[in-house]
């Protein structure tokens, strides 16, 4: 009875599942889009973080697709395109820390008092931070309360007390890594912290937890898009190994009390104390693939020309610092939307294409780590399979599963002359509610293109409160709506590829934001550049600037790398993120870069955002 009440129960389920689909999924169609996005989105694939298995199952998925299609291979016979991806940070042999503090020796001179060395073991007492430089250093030390220097609400962690030289000892806001004050949210990034640290003249940083239940767990020592070399040795300590160095008059968690008491700095020198830190990691790298086919062109000259139809399989996999969950247990991102949705998409575009090829050769890209930096993305383009100035148009899918009452959201119409009176015709023809935006740049991989000079339409069906959240789940799917998309995405395909006028290029000037509404800590000035993702010991890249923006006004120009903003380091775009905080409209800022190996200084006069 209990095995036969089990497949009943087991049945139902199955049902169930198919029922809850079924309100959007009524097309045979869209049913074969359902089934793409309940693999991609399922729990097994663990969120398709690049690296991980999940991935590589989606990869091979993908890979299996375009084969059943008949797509053409363009990497020596193969759908894959691999590209270096760093995963995580191995430690190396030189990891240590080790204390000296004078011993007070009552009724003898100062100058006989002995330190004893206490000694750190990596994995114990301390751990090395991600965002760390390796090296070797030994210095004083200073206990700098929370590491921030705000103007605009009146704090700094820093007034009073020169840390030249010195290690600062600095508190996270809390074990979550968010403040209890939302006046210190902008300022509560670990980054944050180690640039400001390093701009006032430390030398390295040791990050201790505020009192909590994880006060004595370390962060993991992982690479994400947001992990940059800070400039600065950078360590972090267990709470209970660290207050043992505070002076009896001035314990850790009694200062820690006051400082959230009456919101003011309480910084000093840890007195007769020196500390050597030690760190050494190396990044450990694998190869993560972009998955590329191809329909070659009917036309014997248009067959030459391309266009690309993309979109990203990656996602957070647990989580990763770009997610918004903030709970405690762990849980799997599954991006459904993100971009579950996307691919689905773009392999029904294939086959549907690969059925009834066009004029045009048309290139189909599932592209790897779009959400670390899009760098699946920015490495096709540098190594384009087929030559990128002869890619005429690129489409990109990115979160197309949530459309409501037909609306859709097409990006880039400004990108070429033509493309607006042809969007507009085309959603006559669907009955599609369009929301249009002329800019070719965005938060996805068209904007690789668009830097590169190619035309560019982003395919969106609009936010929604699972974002970056676990709750980014299949069920949530209107797989009729994927459909819709697919099949106007295809009479774009067709308008395009099968005639023998090709879209040109414009440079459409970018619209200023105006996030957080001017909020304290946020940046109220537009700067105008393009950043490049990709690590560089000089400083940061940057891949173009924005069309009337006050960088490109200034004369700054793409592969420039900036390396001083106002006065300050910038090692990479974190930290010019923060430093933009420090303006306001209308400052005169020295902006210095490398152009073509030279120093070359700009004076950019900053405009409101």
């Amino acid at each position: 009875m209990k095995t036969i009440k089990f497949f009943l129960n087991a049945v139902f389920l199955i049902s169930l599942s198919c029922y809850s689909f079924s309100q959007l999924a009524t097309t045979d169609e869209a049913l074969k889009i359902a089934n793409y996005i309940r693999f991609l989105a399922s729990d097994e694939l663990e969120g398709r973080y690049p690296g991980t298995p999940g991935n590589y199952k989606a990869a091979e998925f993908i890979e299996q697709k375009f084969g059943s299609f008949g797509l053409i291979p363009l990497k020596n016979g193969s759908y894959r395109q691999n590209f270096s991806f760093p995963v995580r940070f191995k430690l190396k042999d030189e990891n240590y820390v080790i204390w000296e503090k004078l011993i007070e020796r009552p009724g003898i001179p100062r100058e006989m008092w002995k330190s004893i060395p206490k000694k750190w073991n990596v994995g114990e007492e301390f751990q090395p931070m991600p965002l760390s430089e390796n090296g070797t250093i030994t210095a004083e030390v200073v206990f700098a309360g929370y590491g921030i220097t705000a103007k605009d609400i009146g704090y700094d962690d820093y007034e009073g007390i020169d840390v030249t030289g010195k290690i600062v000892i600095v508190l996270t806001d809390s074990a979550e890594g968010q403040p209890k004050d939302e006046r210190f949210l902008p300022y509560s990034k670990l980054s944050y912290k180690a640039m400001n640290a390093r701009e006032h003249g430390a030398i390295g940083i040791i990050f201790v937890k505020v009192q909590s239940d994880s006060a004595n767990v370390f962060y993991p020592l992982r690479i994400s898009s947001l992990t940059k070399s800070s400039g600065i040795l950078a360590i972090q300590a267990k709470r209970t190994e660290i207050a043992k160095f505070f002076p009896k008059y001035a314990n850790l968690y009694p200062v820690e009390m006051e400082m959230q008491k009456t919101k003011k700095p309480k910084s000093f020198l840890i007195p007769d104390t020196k500390i050597t830190i030690s760190v050494s990691l190396e990044k450990e790298t694998v190869e993560i693939p972009n998955i590329v086919g191809m329909v070659n062109g009917t036309d014997q000259v248009l067959k030459n020309e391309y266009i690309v139809v993309g979109a990203h399989f990656d996602h957070l996999g647990w989580g990763s610092e770009n997610s918004l969950y903030r709970g405690r247990v762990p849980q799997i991102h599954n991006g459904a939307d993100d971009n579950a949705s996307g691919v689905s998409a773009l392999l029904s575009l294939a086959e549907k294409v690969s059925r009834n090829p066009l004029k045009r050769s048309v290139i189909f890209i599932a592209f790897n780590a779009e959400e670390e930096g899009l760098r699946g993305s920015s490495y096709y383009v540098k190594n384009s399979l087929k030559p990128i100035e002869s890619t005429v148009l690129m489409i990109n899918f990115d979160m197309v599963g949530r459309m409501q009452g037909n609306k859709l959201n097409v990006f880039g119409t400004g990108s070429s002359t033509t493309f607006d009176k042809v969007i507009d015709s085309l959603a006559l023809l669907d009955t599609l509610l369009l929301s249009k935006g002329s800019e070719g740049y965005g938060p996805s991989d068209h904007a690789s293109f668009y830097a590169a000079k190619v035309p560019v339409l982003f395919l969106f069906t609009g936010a929604h409160s699972d974002y970056h959240l676990p709750t980014d789940d299949a069920e949530k799917i209107n797989c009729d709506g994927i459909e819709k998309v697919v099949n106007f995405a295809y009479k774009i395909l067709e308008r395009y590829g099968n005639s023998y006028e090709k879209p040109d290029y414009i440079v459409v000037p970018v619209e200023k934001k105006n996030d957080r509404n001017g909020a304290p800590g946020y940046a109220k000035v537009w700067f105008g550049i393009i950043p490049n993702f990709e690590d560089n010991p000089l400083g940061l890249r940057i891949t173009g600037v924005s069309p009337g923006s006050p960088a490109e006004k200034a004369g700054l120009k793409g592969d420039d790398i900036i390396t001083k903003f106002g006065g300050k380091n910038v090692k990479n775009l974190q930290d010019l993120t923060y430093l933009l905080r420090e303006f306001k409209p209308n400052d005169v800022v020295e902006v210095i870069v490398i152009r073509d190996g030279k120093e070359i200084s700009f004076k950019v006069k900053l405009v409101s955002r």
